[in-house]
């Protein structure tokens, strides 16, 4: 009795002491462009939960959906059209800029008039 008290406190230390270290342990490592399609992401579904989708051209949102599912490489610009594309397009601008992202990342381009 007294030994399997000993191992199972032996059980419980060791399992206690592997614990913290795996929780610790970095996350992968994403290199510089997958860490910025990562903030854009994060950010525009931030941006969508505070301005809503009213008011949001139906090619502003395909468009950033389809950014972001190739990994946040252009196929072609985004135009924003209505006044409520151009305050999301100015607020991620904003952001990209505050976390140290250059402002030409953005898919954001509209053909001259």
């Amino acid at each position: 009795m007294k030994r399997l008290r000993r191992r199972v406190a032996l059980a419980l230390l060791a399992a206690t002491a592997v614990g913290p270290v795996a929780a610790d342990s970095p996350a992968p490592k994403r290199d510089w462009r997958q860490e910025k399609c990562f903030r854009y992401g994060r950010d525009w579904d931030e941006a969508l939960r505070r301005f809503g989708r009213d008011g949001l051209s139906a090619g502003f949102l395909a468009g950033n959906g389809a950014f972001l599912k190739a990994g946040c490489v252009a196929s072609k610009p985004i135009c924003p059209k209505t006044a409520r594309d151009r305050k999301l397009a100015d607020a991620l601008a904003i952001r990209v800029v505050n976390e140290g992202m250059s402002p030409t990342f953005l898919p954001f381009d509209c053909p001259p008039r």
